[in-house]
């Protein structure tokens, strides 16, 4: 109870402080913003774009005078405050991106300046939750193009009709942009195959320009021309405008084009992702030429549909243009229905980025064009590319940083490597990488699960590792080390069977499993995974066909891994007979000398049921084949008898 009073009074005067700060800081812009009466200033809102059309715009205007912008996208009422402290009666030009996320964020910023010239991009459903409706979002956005001076411009979309709205009821002047006719940058043409680059043809003024840029995806082009925009109202000439953006690269996260030393190229547009926009990338992917196109997809937003129904939807969408759709984050494992209706041995879920960025390592080859798409506050997808290049050791899933993670100190924090890991094997260098293939034979699969290192060989959670040891040895055959884990083949009634142990961690162990099965050519059908189960007391042992994970992580990252959950199950038992089913029993903690006894019993158990399993064949190493007298005497020191 006092814990949870200080906890409670420690957020209240964290949540007061951070209040006071806020409004020390914003009473020092209003009084700086005094000194700021020279400056032109340029607003710049809209539901998508804003980034883009600030980093062209600050290159337009910065071609003719000193020009301060907005650093990343600081555009919450908060970071204008920052912003504005940080600019001088010396700068010529101050170029701002405006939002907020709920009914009122324009308000404040707008206290602290009046703009020059505003712009307005387009209206979606960013927010939405907050607004309720596509015309408060409107209203909201048009507040900055009514803080227009009598003398203001205002730069505005055309072809978007609540845009189109705000625009006809203003009584300033208006450079209208876009395709229909009546704008004033009419878009004429525009054309982004990869790997060109984004070009346009507009018109204006009844003359024809061609824009060249360093862009990627067509609807950049409303950006470009909102730019261009911006460039008229300041008094630049088109031409001279034309050719500041040239060489303006894409912002990070909006549609970045990355190329790494493996020949693969990566499309980072992981700054947001909210449903509405995800077409736009879709479209570009559809017309790339590129040896492959893959598809990773994080955390979707702004969605009006369960993501139950959304993430299938958008699976189907994602598989008619990529070779190859992997799904990451929470919601990743709703994305496999779409497998329902469709025959698709491409797609792939994981709930756990770590488990992608294993998978994602093994499967790209040069030439390669992989598009990220998520939501960096809630995923960091980026993680998934800067892996391909150095072992990434943060894998938090929230970390509350909003920036990307390529500054960050904690992305290649060194790690304590697991003792006896597989995957630091001394071969695992001269393996090539290996690709999804279909099954192309009968061959069986056993795995058993655990964790690699001496440190677990006595826990519940190495059920499953000391199943198949036992295996092992009664069949007198070695281990052979993989990338993925540990290897053998036994021969039952004449069959070979692949034992499996994965080299990763228990809730890791998903992808290593489908590589295996990948280089053995193996159905997900003929895997049985053999795991400790908390329901079953010790000694016990039950198959299973099929199933859930139950709250079993590496269940879950298998399940994510193979999308699917056809599979076998041998489950061994590890909770002891005092403990009840909802005692937290920690499945690292070592057993006790009649606890290991009773575990040996479990694994006689499930050693018996797996060879009733395999038709009552039996290994053609003979000492394989237990004894009866063996199991008796097994199941006389077994105080949990069934």
């Amino acid at each position: 109870m006092i814990h949870q009073i200080q906890k409670v009074a420690w957020n209240y005067l964290h949540n007061w402080l951070r209040y006071v700060a806020h409004l020390l800081r914003f009473c020092a812009a209003l009084a700086h913003s005094k000194r700021l009466k020279p400056v032109f200033f340029v607003g710049i809102t809209g539901s998508a774009g804003k980034t883009t059309v600030k980093d062209l715009s600050a290159s337009i205007l910065g071609s003719v005078g000193e020009c301060y912008s907005t650093p990343r996208s600081q555009n919450y009422p908060d970071g204008i405050a920052k912003i504005l402290l940080k600019v001088s009666p010396r700068h010529k030009y101050c170029v701002l991106e405006v939002s907020g996320g709920n009914p009122g964020d324009l308000d404040r910023p707008l206290r602290l300046f009046t703009p020059n010239i505003a712009v307005l991009t387009l209206v979606a459903r960013d927010h939405f939750k907050a607004f309720k409706s596509l015309e408060a979002i409107a209203q909201e956005k048009g507040k900055l193009i009514s803080a227009l001076p009598a003398d203001g411009v205002a730069v505005l979309n055309i072809d978007d009709p609540l845009v189109k709205a705000i625009g006809d009821s203003c009584n300033r002047k208006v450079i209208w942009v876009g395709k229909a006719e009546g704008a004033t940058l009419r878009l004429l043409s525009v054309r982004s195959v990869w790997p060109e680059p984004l070009t346009l043809e507009l018109q204006y003024d009844g003359d024809i320009y061609k824009v060249k840029t360093a862009f990627h995806g067509k609807h950049l082009a409303l950006s470009v021309l909102s730019a261009l925009g911006v460039g008229l109202a300041s008094g630049v000439p088109l031409t001279n405008a034309i050719s500041a953006i040239a060489d303006v690269k894409p912002a990070e996260g909006r549609m970045e084009v990355v190329s790494t030393e493996g020949g693969v190229t990566f499309l980072r547009d992981d700054w947001k992702a909210p449903h509405w926009s995800f077409p736009a990338p879709l479209e570009f992917m559809a017309e790339a030429e590129a040896r492959r196109k893959i598809l990773v997809i994080g955390t979707l937003s702004d969605y009006s549909l369960s993501a139950s129904k959304l993430y299938p939807k958008v699976a189907k969408q994602a598989l008619e243009v990529g070779d190859i759709v992997i799904f990451v984050g929470p919601h990743a494992p709703r994305a496999i229905k779409a497998k329902r209706t469709t025959d698709a041995q491409n797609l792939h879920a994981f709930s756990e980025i770590r488990d992608a960025a294993t998978f994602l390592n093994n499967l790209l080859q040069p030439g390669d064009l992989v598009l990220l798409k998520g939501s960096n506050k809630a995923d960091h997808l980026v993680r998934l590319m800067y892996h391909t290049q150095k072992p990434v050791s943060c894998w938090a899933t929230r970390c509350g940083i909003q920036d990307f993670c390529g500054d960050c100190p904690r992305l290649y924090k060194p790690m304590r490597c697991d003792a006896g890991s597989s995957a630091q094997a001394e071969n695992a260098s001269e393996s090539a990488a290996i690709q999804l293939t279909d099954p192309k034979s009968d061959q069986k699969v056993i795995v058993g699960l655990g964790n690699p290192g001496s440190e677990y060989e006595n826990t519940p959670h190495n059920a499953g590792y000391r199943t198949l040891d036992r295996m092992a040895d009664s069949a007198n055959v070695s281990w052979a080390s993989y990338p993925e884990g540990l290897g053998c083949d036994v021969r039952i009634a004449g069959e070979t069977v692949s034992l499996f142990k994965p080299g990763a961690k228990m809730n890791n162990s998903g992808p290593p499993i489908m590589q295996f099965l990948n280089r053995k050519g193996a159905a997900i059908t003929n895997c049985l995974v053999v795991h400790d189960e908390m329901d079953l007391t010790l000694g016990q042992a039950k198959l299973k066909q099929g199933g859930g994970d139950a709250g079993h992580r590496g269940l879950k990252s298998i399940i994510a891994a193979l999308g699917s959950h056809d599979f076998k199950r041998l489950r061994i038992g590890v909770r002891r007979d005092d403990d009840t089913k909802t005692t937290k029993v920690s499945v690292l903690q070592t057993f006790s000398e009649s606890d290991e006894k009773a575990l040996e019993s479990g694994i006689d158990r499930a050693m018996s049921m797996l060879l009733d399993d395999l038709k009552d064949s039996v290994i053609s190493v003979s000492n394989l084949a237990y004894s009866d007298q063996k199991t008796n005497n097994a199941e006389q020191h077994n105080p949990h008898k069934q």
